[in-house]
């Protein structure tokens, strides 16, 4: 009976293992969803960046054709003006309350020009450095991507030698035993486990005295009858 209770250990060692490495890969595939976005957030943050600068550079064509049109209104004005084709004072008060509001939205404008240029010429240089700061962070995460799919194909495929192992030892033991020991690992992660004194160490309770007797002299399989597990003499 010790050389089953020694092959159902070997079961769970590699059990334990295959869980490890299952929760291994749970992690690095979150780790890789998490760089996923991390890319995605960088690509979608520079196009922004792209948009407000064509919105900018589209706001400045428009102020300076605007500008260009209110320069041609106001020279067309002092044209007027001053031709001597308006002899009414009337008129003549009228045409230079014109020249005034034109003087005075041409100045308005020019200002609005500047603010556009300066704003267009930061957001600029802003893509310039951003493009070459998401560029390096780009590439370090596709280095950090690729390592961890690396990583990944490791653990599958050590896993995947781990499951034969398993199905080596699961061969050398009876069909009652294996489905017991299936039986426990559905609600514990060590369905074999020690007898320490007269206490269970898998759910920390006392056995009967028979029980531990038979456990310790290992001629038979005994199982905790509180919790279920194979006991093992230590």
């Amino acid at each position: 009976m010790s050389e089953i209770l020694e092959t159902l250990l070997a079961l769970q060692d590699i059990d334990l293992k295959i869980d490890s490495e299952k929760r291994k890969i749970i992690k690095k595939e979150e780790e890789i969803v998490d760089i996923n976005k991390q890319l995605e957030e960088l690509k979608a943050n520079l196009e922004e960046k792209k948009h407000n600068f064509e919105k900018a550079r589209l706001q400045l064509a428009r102020e300076e054709l605007e500008l260009k049109e209110l320069e041609e209104k106001l020279k067309a004005a002092k044209n007027k003006l001053y031709s001597g084709e308006i002899s009414s004072p009337k008129e003549l008060s009228q045409w230079e309350k014109t020249m005034e509001k034109l003087e005075e939205s041409k100045s308005s404008l020019e200002d609005s020009v500047i603010t556009s240029l300066e704003n267009a010429e930061e957001l600029q240089e802003e893509i310039q450095e951003k493009t070459q700061f998401y560029s390096q962070k780009e590439k370090n995460l596709l280095l950090l991507l690729n390592q961890l799919q690396e990583e990944l194909e490791t653990i599958r495929k050590s896993i995947s030698e781990k499951e034969r192992e398993r199905e080596k030892i699961i061969a050398s033991l009876s069909q009652e035993i294996v489905s017991t020991y299936e039986e426990l690992r559905r609600k514990f992660p060590d369905p074999v486990t020690y007898l320490s004194g007269e206490t269970c160490e898998g759910c920390n309770l006392t056995i009967p005295l028979a029980a531990v007797k038979a456990v310790r002299k290992g001629e038979e399989l005994v199982r905790c009858p509180n919790c279920g597990r194979f006991l093992n003499r230590k």
